[in-house]
């Protein structure tokens, strides 16, 4: 019987910036002492091109010898290093490059390396042979066994989340912010003529007419020969006299709803011309997104929040934002060359996100009713990808836990 792989929920991965300086300051006393232990022995690390007897080396000191993920093939950029007392081996490392850092792909020592401290020495040296190289840091992984968990957080300087499965139990993730109707008092009256107010304020008193969706603002600006313009993103600075349209259900939490800008058309012509007025919905609309309304600011502010929390987990990796001329953020858009795998992820967790294939770019949600973990989650998928064991076969190895 196959063991259980606790891959379904979001884990918090390791990196080690090629920083000396940041990492001694970071590392633990112990970890440090095992590192001038090693140097006290005069243990010597050379540069290994990766041939079948330097893989031959790391095989014997794996602690699974048949493991099929080892590597029997090392890349000019794949990087080994082979620590020695005396000269005899006793612990090596390989590092495999994945965009702009190192994936820590095999780290081990024999009985007489672990006794020397000889990997943490290794890490130690990969830091400091590295600090100038092309590379940011060295991932050095996630782990769901907690005393190798505990061994890569020693060396944690920078951390990230990653998950490889979709759970049993997913909740979905929408690109539009509506979740559930507010529990507002929508018999009051005046919360309609405060939203209505409010509208026009945001659109600096410009007319403007409510119809049931964004599908029927466009089929009525057709059918007057008005080319159908969404301004949605850019509702509080829409600045020319032209029609166009904003949908209310991409930034408000609503089901319905969209505005034509720049005309008004009353009700006896919604229902008689454009068979398309519904005042019990424009009222429901408008109570609904009251609060939002009211402190629209406060709205556009959380979707910036939102959007940099996102930005400063893939600058991580040297991608940087798509900038569109936008006043309420709509998503966060980049392009990568992962973003084909990364979209087919996406939608396999049920997260709803633009993706042009083409452009190559990808859009996620960054609307005001997300929380820190569907945003965590959004960047863990995409580091499930880039996590190179998320290919290794599992080979269900297990080591008892001394107790």
């Amino acid at each position: 019987m196959s063991g259980y792989i606790s891959k379904d929920f979001i884990h918090y991965g390791c990196g080690l910036l090629l920083d000396p300086e940041v990492v001694w300051q970071a590392i633990p006393y112990s970890v440090k002492k095992n590192i001038k232990k090693a140097q006290r022995a005069n243990i010597k690390i050379e540069k290994r091109e990766g041939n079948e007897e330097d893989l031959h080396i790391l095989k014997n000191m794996w602690y699974d010898p048949s493991d099929p993920n080892l590597p029997t093939k090392l890349n000019p950029d794949d990087i080994m290093y082979i620590a020695y007392l005396d000269d005899t081996a006793i612990a090596c490392i390989v590092m495999l490059p994945v965009t702009n850092h190192l994936f820590l792909n095999n780290l081990a020592a024999n009985s007489i390396g672990k006794e020397y401290r000889a990997q943490d020495y290794l890490l130690w040296y990969s830091v400091n042979q590295l600090q100038n190289s092309k590379y940011t840091y060295i991932d050095i992984g996630v782990s769901y066994r907690k005393n190798l968990y505990n061994f890569f957080k020693k060396w944690q300087t920078i951390s990230y989340p990653v998950i490889f499965n979709k759970p049993n139990i997913n909740y979905p993730i929408f690109l539009k912010p509506f979740e559930k109707v507010s529990n507002l008092d929508f018999s009051d009256s005046d919360i309609y003529s405060n939203s209505e107010n409010q509208l026009k304020n945001i659109l600096h008193n410009r007319n403007f007419t409510f119809v049931p969706n964004i599908n029927i603002a466009k089929e009525i600006c057709k059918n007057n020969n008005r080319e159908a313009i969404e301004c949605t993103y850019n509702l509080c600075s829409i600045d020319y006299d032209e029609w166009c349209i904003v949908d209310l259900t991409k930034i408000f939490s609503t089901q319905f709803g969209a505005l034509i800008v720049n005309t008004y058309i009353d009700d006896t012509q919604l229902w008689n011309k454009y068979r398309s007025q519904d005042i019990f919905k424009r009222e429901f609309v408008y109570k609904s997104i009251n609060n939002e309304l009211n402190n629209i600011a406060g709205l556009i502010s959380q979707r910036n929040e939102n959007y940099n929390y996102l930005k400063q987990y893939f600058i991580n990796e040297n991608i940087k934002e798509i900038i569109f001329k936008e006043d309420i953020k709509s998503a966060f858009y980049f392009s990568d060359d992962n973003n084909m795998r990364y979209s087919s992820k996406l939608t396999e967790f049920q997260i709803e996100h633009h993706y042009n294939a083409e452009a190559n770019i990808v859009g996620l949600p960054i609307h005001q009713n997300l929380n820190k973990y569907q945003l965590d989650l959004m960047y863990a998928i995409y580091r499930g990808i880039l996590n190179l064991c998320s290919e290794w076969i599992h080979t269900d190895y297990y080591s008892d836990i001394k107790s």
